[in-house]
Parts: C-alpha cells; sequence; structure tokens
C-alpha cells in the first residue's frame, strides 16, 4: 500500500530525482533534450525545472511506499499562483545548464515560447506530469495520487485533463478512469492526446495491474 501527500521544498531532491528517471519515458521531454537524453545531469537538471515551480505552490503529490518516495503528480488548477511569495518560478539562471548545449538551446527555446496546449475548459485543472519508479508500477501509486486530483475536482466542480504522448496512456485515462479525447495536437513531429474527466469526475475503482506506463506529459 501507499500513502499519498502533498509534497513541500523539503522534497525537492528526491522528487527530481524520480522524474529524472522517468523524462526518457515521455516524448515531449525526451525530444527536448534530443541526443543528450542518456546523460542524467540534463536529465537531472530537466527534471528540477519542471518539477520545482510546483512544488514550492504546492501542487506535487508524492507517494510514498515504506517510507520511500516511488510516485509523483504535478498537477495545475487554471487559478493557482506559481508565485505564492511574489518570487518569479524560474529565474534566467536556471537555463544556463543548457544555453551553451547547441541543439538543447534551441529546442528549449521553442518549447518554452510555443503555444500552451489548449485546455478542454476554462477551469479544467491540469495533470501535467505524472511518474513512478519502474520496480513500483502496476501496483496503487499512480491511482492513489490520481484520487487526491479527483478529491479537489469533485469538491470545485471541475474536470480535469491530461496531454500526453503516449497512447497507452490516453487509452488508459479513456477505458480506466472514464476521460474523454477532446483533442489532439502536432507538436514537433510528436502526436499529443489531450484527455479530459467529467465535470465533476465520477470517483472510480481501478483495478492494480493496469496502470501501464506512469509518465503523463503535457
Amino acid at each position: 500500500m501507499t500513502a499519498e501527500r502533498t509534497l513541500t521544498t523539503a522534497d525537492l531532491r528526491p522528487a527530481a530525482e524520480l522524474l529524472a528517471r522517468a523524462v526518457d519515458e515521455i516524448p515531449l521531454y525526451r525530444w527536448v533534450l534530443g541526443e543528450h537524453i542518456a546523460d542524467p545531469t540534463l536529465c537531472e537538471w530537466l527534471a528540477e525545472i519542471l518539477v520545482r515551480p510546483h512544488l514550492e505552490a504546492g501542487y506535487v503529490i508524492g507517494s510514498h511506499q515504506d517510507g520511500r518516495l516511488v510516485g509523483i503528480l504535478i498537477w495545475h488548477p487554471h487559478d493557482a499562483d506559481l508565485s505564492p511569495d511574489g518570487s518569479p518560478p524560474l529565474v534566467p539562471a536556471d537555463f544556463l545548464r543548457a544555453a551553451t548545449i547547441p541543439g538543447l538551446r534551441e529546442r528549449l527555446i521553442d518549447f518554452l515560447t510555443s503555444a500552451q496546449l489548449p485546455s478542454p475548459a476554462a477551469d479544467a485543472v491540469d495533470v501535467r506530469i505524472a511518474a513512478v519508479l519502474p520496480e513500483c508500477r502496476g501496483g496503487d501509486a499512480l491511482t492513489g495520487m490520481m484520487r487526491e486530483v479527483e478529491r479537489f475536482c469533485v469538491s470545485a466542480a471541475r474536470p480535469y485533463y491530461a496531454w500526453t504522448g503516449s497512447k497507452r496512456l490516453r487509452d488508459w485515462f479513456v477505458h480506466e478512469w472514464g476521460a474523454s479525447l477532446f483533442a489532439t495536437e502536432s507538436r514537433n513531429g510528436l502526436d499529443l492526446y489531450g484527455v479530459v474527466s467529467e465535470r465533476p469526475p465520477r470517483l472510480r475503482e481501478v483495478r492494480a495491474g493496469e496502470h501501464h506506463r506512469d509518465s503523463v506529459t503535457q
């Protein structure tokens, strides 16, 4: 069994390390890193800038098993403030690691400046990224973290949505969580699929062993 809680800034290092192990499975981030996907230091750098702004704002859920962090889920309500103390969530220094690497530098600029993927509703909750350690997949980590998002959406009468480059995850959301496909996009040679829940989502029972690859990307 796993236990879920909202992570804090004290959890930044383990959360970033966990996501760094998963970025090569997430099509959009695999494209960003390109030929550097096997460089662990760049995977950790990218993971940290993806995690830290939401962690500081309180929108990263962690799943723990026997006291160890085994999964994270980054989510974003449309009205969430990622600068609760007034400081910017990311600063130019965060990107120095990539600024001197041709190819990666240009892909990162394209990633940061491209139009946002569409939301199915103005108040929909964005499930941005989820990752579970490979050895802990097929259990209840992803289900437990999604339950926390569902509870928020039920209380706020909002739907949640996710964008993924994985057909398996698209089908998992549709068949196991009752989501619907609301859009498809092509970005940088990648086919991306947008799925959205009901409003509000109905709490569902998902059987262990049906989680496939536990990574979601926007």
